[in-house]
């Protein structure tokens, strides 16, 4: 019985399979469970990222990361770190905005010893917010290691996610309190779309990183075709009732869907943002339908047309729809008092976490029956927590996010994986918008979704997907430069030996030659 040796591919493509897997169901499970903000949700979205980085890790395989992304992730893991390091207690008294939690610590502590100080107000908070940094870096990781066919399928999972949570938004906003598609929660004022978010605006977010995705694929499928298969007009319209033409139909239903959760959670960020987001994503994909542009200056100008047709549509919708929020008013008396609190713990700030409690002592009186747990803009909040530290890290994964769309954005015709790298950064954009006026970035299942897209849009754009047709054709040329043989399938159609039809050829290609009788296939594509 002949013994079964594993060769050196299986391990990296199981390895892979198991990360695929790992992927998808983080993000199948993140938003499941109140958007995974309880703590036993988050723990599961932690361990699931431990996952990640050990596989990545133990196989690393490639380089993943240029040498500034490799930086930047290093300094987004190590922020917390530094306000966790015990401090001399001259040098904490000596720190900006800390007398007032010494003095109160030495209070409750009597005549003892007071405790050691770190740059945190509240080392325990710090250590949830370093180990909440988990979830985006292994995702981030995973994505980035994933091949391009792979991240592809990841992409329509998370755009069925996308879907179900905006039709499960549709059927909320029909529903009375009480009614099971609830799932327990209940709504503050207005019915209003939330899926299994505890916050409309945080599906919003969601809703609004996805839609560019789907009309990204939409545009690619739309005229997809063999290579040098010229068509004309007539054969494109028929074009929709081939499998291809059903693609796309299919993108523009889940476009179509995300839309309409999107209105129905009447946030007048995530409206607005939509709308931006249709004219941004029209005017980027138009001139590329189906890759390379495939009806011409007609189909450029009448995508363009639409877009902005649609986008004009939506302006009524955004008056109509969209509610006022009490929290809306009270967002420039919680950005104000925000502020003070920067400058109060400036130049380090309070630490990584810290907000929740430390705000109270900054909230203006007219915002005393509220708990504010979260400063509505998440620049503004990691300013107050991390300083001029956190200033420096966000310029640079900004600026990073912008030098990543000149490698992106090149001319000619745009392969498949390249619509799903623009669209995963047009998406980025939207919720970066978003997060001025809102805490989507402090939101877990969110956090998750916007990693992902985000190592989705820093892959090198060169690595694109290879067509399955081609992978055979380059086994056999890497077998022929190292010497090894070409394999040979068993079976019906397995090359015939030397010497009965077929002969070899002489040469370092071994190439079989067909027999003179042998009829030509009139539907291949290629000689």
């Amino acid at each position: 019985m002949r013994e079964a040796t594993l060769t050196p591919q299986t391990d990296p493509a199981r390895a892979a399979g198991v990360l695929t897997w790992l992927l998808g169901l983080i993000l199948i499970l993140a938003p499941l469970f109140r958007s995974g903000k309880p703590p036993l949700a988050i723990l599961a979205l932690e361990l699931l990222a431990v996952c990640l980085l050990v596989l990545v890790l133990w196989h690393p395989g490639k380089r993943l990361l240029s040498g500034w992304e490799t930086t930047a992730l290093a300094l987004l893991l190590v922020l917390p770190l530094l306000y966790l390091i015990p401090l001399p207690p001259d040098l904490a008294d000596w720190l900006p905005g800390r007398q007032p939690y010494l003095a109160a610590q030495a209070l409750l502590n009597g005549n003892g010893a007071p405790p050691p100080q770190a740059l945190s107000l509240y080392p325990l908070e710090t250590e949830s917010a370093l180990l909440l940094l988990l979830i985006p870096a292994g995702v981030f990781l995973g994505a980035r290691a994933l091949d391009a066919e792979r991240a592809r399928q990841l992409v329509l999972v998370l755009l069925g996610v996308g879907a179900v949570q905006a039709l499960l938004g549709l059927l909320q906003y029909g529903a009375s309190e009480g009614s099971p598609a609830l799932f327990g929660m209940s709504f503050s004022g207005r019915a209003r779309a939330q899926g299994t978010y505890t916050n409309p605006d945080h599906l919003a977010g969601l809703l609004e990183m996805l839609l560019p995705m789907a009309l990204a694929l939409l545009f690619y499928s739309v005229g997809q075709h063999r290579r040098g298969v010229r068509r004309g007009w007539r054969e494109r319209i028929v074009f929709v009732s081939s499998l291809r033409g059903h693609t796309a139909v299919v993108y523009a239903v889940i476009a179509l869907l995300l839309l309409l959760g999107l209105v129905f959670t009447r946030s007048r960020a995530g409206i607005a943002l939509g709308i931006v987001g249709i004219l941004l994503a029209t005017a980027m994909f138009a001139r590329r339908i189906g890759g390379d542009n495939v009806y011409g200056a007609t189909g450029t100008i009448v995508a363009l047309a639409l877009g902005a047709g649609l986008a004009i549509g939506l302006v009524p919708v955004l008056d109509r729809f969209s509610v006022d929020q009490a929290i809306a008013d009270a967002r420039w008396s919680i950005y104000s008092a925000t502020l003070s609190g920067i400058g109060a713990f400036s130049p380090l700030g309070s630490g990584p976490g810290t907000y929740p409690d430390v705000f109270p002592a900054f909230q203006p009186l007219e915002l005393g029956r509220w708990f504010i747990n979260n400063a509505h803009n998440d620049y503004l909040e990691w300013l107050f927590e991390g300083g001029l530290l956190a200033a420096g890290l966000i310029a640079l994964l900004l600026a990073l996010y912008a030098r990543q769309w000149f490698r992106v954005w090149t001319k000619g015709a745009w392969p498949r994986q390249r619509f799903v790298q623009a669209g995963a950064g047009l998406g980025l954009l939207l919720l970066l918008l978003h997060s001025l006026v809102d805490f989507n970035l402090h939101i877990p299942a969110n956090i998750a979704y916007a990693a992902f897209l985000a190592g989705l849009f820093f892959a090198d754009p060169q690595a694109e997907a290879v067509p399955v047709k081609h992978k055979r054709r380059q086994t056999l040329r890497m077998e022929e430069a190292s010497g090894a043989e070409p394999a040979v399938s068993a079976g019906p159609q397995a090359a015939p030996a030397a010497g009965v039809r077929g002969q070899p050829v002489a040469g370092p290609r071994q190439t079989w030659v067909p027999p003179p009788d042998q009829i030509k296939n009139p539907f291949l594509d290629e000689d």
